[in-house]
């Protein structure tokens, strides 16, 4: 086999591996990062803080419109029961209890008002609920898909770098010393075809005498703009 058809193939070995690898790191931060949940979970704790802030004062409300509804009771036990005779004192409780009813009618608005702000709590915080639970199932499954894919990469590395040894096996040690040194130097890409007689990885466009030249199969022919070698399928 031709040096550039080998150094060719172990290029694209190395490309699996590098993809390969940084799936796996991709994977294994995913695994890791659980800003999701935790989103969720800090926006259910809100959410149930404010829904038993509105059941408290809801509760504080009722009891208040039932309290004064006691004192108007009274009042007006007291009012009509006849043990009050007293014209003025007749007047007075029935100043009170108007004043009593008055403020009634300012408690049972307020009361209202605490009921529709519950009720809206108590919508948010089912909401939060059903949104967490959601998050947790999707989160989970999610984690099962990238465990099983992350297993099927783990046990595909070695046979990629199996096929790796080979390659390498069978190329000089001077081409495979410029082949890794221009890996380093170009982000892994050390041999790209040639595509309409232009460099596929820089896009520099190549002479005639260039383009004959990656032909070879025997001699390497690297890019002018770049420096990467050339291949021709």
């Amino acid at each position: 086999m031709s040096q550039p058809v080998q150094l060719y193939n172990l290029q694209q070995i190395d490309t699996k591996l590098d993809k390969t690898r940084a799936r796996l790191k991709e994977i294994e931060i995913a695994l890791n990062e659980d800003t999701v949940i935790r989103n969720a979970q800090q926006e259910a704790t809100t959410v149930e803080g404010n829904y038993q802030t509105a059941q408290k004062e809801l509760k504080r409300a009722e009891d208040e419109v039932q309290s004064q509804q006691q004192k108007i009771k009274n009042n007006q036990k007291t009012l009509y029961g006849g043990s009050v005779k007293n014209p003025k004192e007749l007047e007075d409780l029935q100043n009170e209890a108007e004043a009593l009813k008055r403020y009634l009618s300012v408690l049972e608005d307020r009361q209202l008002e605490y009921m529709i702000a519950f009720e809206e709590a108590e919508a948010a915080h089912k909401a939060s609920q059903t949104n967490l639970a959601e998050v947790e199932e999707q989160v989970a499954q999610q984690n099962i898909d990238l465990t099983d894919e992350q297993k099927e990469l783990l046990e595909f590395i070695p046979k990629l770098e199996s096929k790796r040894e080979q390659a390498v096996a069978g190329i000089e040690s001077e081409e495979m010393a410029t082949y890794t040194q221009l890996r380093e130097a170009r982000h892994g890409i050390a041999v790209t075809e040639v595509k309409d007689k232009t460099c596929n990885a820089c896009g520099a466009a190549l002479s005639a005498s260039q383009a004959q030249a990656a032909r070879s199969p025997s001699k390497i022919t690297r890019c002018e703009s770049c420096g990467r070698i050339l291949y021709v399928k």
